[in-house]
């Protein structure tokens, strides 16, 4: 098992990291490969009519890049430590950075992995952290965690499904299944409207014959009601360590991932979130 961590902001940088040791203790990861994918060109000057970079512009943009990756490498390697006595199962973690483009960067990396996990998105991150995630779930259709703003010390063992049957959801529950095979319990949130109950998928019965508990919490979706707001709060009341929901194909998908019907769920969710495109 194979995990990517992307580490772009040194503010969120110690959660994605504490997110990408409780996920690969649960897969019982065989590699941590912790990517910094450093910007070559200043995004300040990417078209024409931006006119060319001064000296003094050049030489800012380099040392906010050197500066950053100063601090992401002290981070990873402090994470990264030394190799523990007494201990049986220790993945084998590597600190890489690469410099150029980084939406291609991210996609090239994360076609390697089967869990990329990268930090919680916010309103005014620079256009490098929108580019890995572009390339992280649109070009490589990765499976992909989002780390929250807080700690963790179990990822997956209390995960909530958001469950709205979908392509994307099942690719993202394909990918979670070493984690959902092994939790503690799992439980489906529906939201739903007047005039039917959804139904729960096959796996439940699988899941349940392993031990796993399975529990089902409904509720109902109301006119010009906040579903994303909606899940979330239901996913923290059953005391979830992992949110699973599918990302929607959409002809604009990063628009209606940081400011469409999810932007709750990102911006403000404080767990973990398993998505796929």
């Amino acid at each position: 098992m194979r995990l990517l961590v992307v580490l772009d902001r040194p503010d969120t940088a110690a959660f994605t990291l504490k997110t990408a040791g409780a996920l690969g203790a649960r897969l019982r990861a065989d590699k941590i490969r912790i990517l910094h994918p450093r910007p070559a060109d200043n995004p300040a000057f990417q078209t024409p009519d931006e006119g060319m970079p001064t000296g003094e512009e050049r030489q800012r943009f380099a040392q906010d890049v050197a500066e950053r990756a100063d601090k992401l490498r002290t981070l990873a390697s402090a994470w990264i430590g030394p190799i523990a006595a007494g201990v049986r199962h220790q993945p084998d973690k590597e600190w890489v950075e690469i410099a150029g483009d980084v939406r291609k960067i991210a996609a090239q990396e994360a076609l390697n992995a089967d869990f990329v996990v990268h930090g919680r998105p916010r309103a005014g991150d620079p256009g490098y952290v929108a580019d890995a995630f572009a390339g992280i779930l649109y070009d490589a259709e990765a499976t992909l965690v989002v780390a929250p703003l807080q700690d963790y010390d179990t990822v997956g063992r209390r995960p909530v499904i958001g469950w709205h049957p979908s392509r994307a959801l099942d690719h993202a529950i394909s990918a979670a299944m070493p984690l959902l095979e092994t939790a503690e319990k799992v439980t489906f949130v529906i939201g739903e409207h007047d005039g039917g109950e959804t139904g729960l998928p096959d796996f439940t019965h699988t899941l349940a014959d392993r031990g796993v508990k399975i529990a089902v919490d409904r509720f109902q979706i109301e006119s010009g009601s906040d579903v994303g707001e909606q899940i979330r709060a239901h996913a923290l009341a059953a005391e979830s360590d992992l949110l699973i929901m599918g990302a929607y194909t959409r002809p604009h998908f990063l628009e209606w991932l940081f400011g469409g019907p999810t932007q709750d769920v990102f911006a403000h969710a404080t767990l973990p979130i398993l998505t796929h495109h």
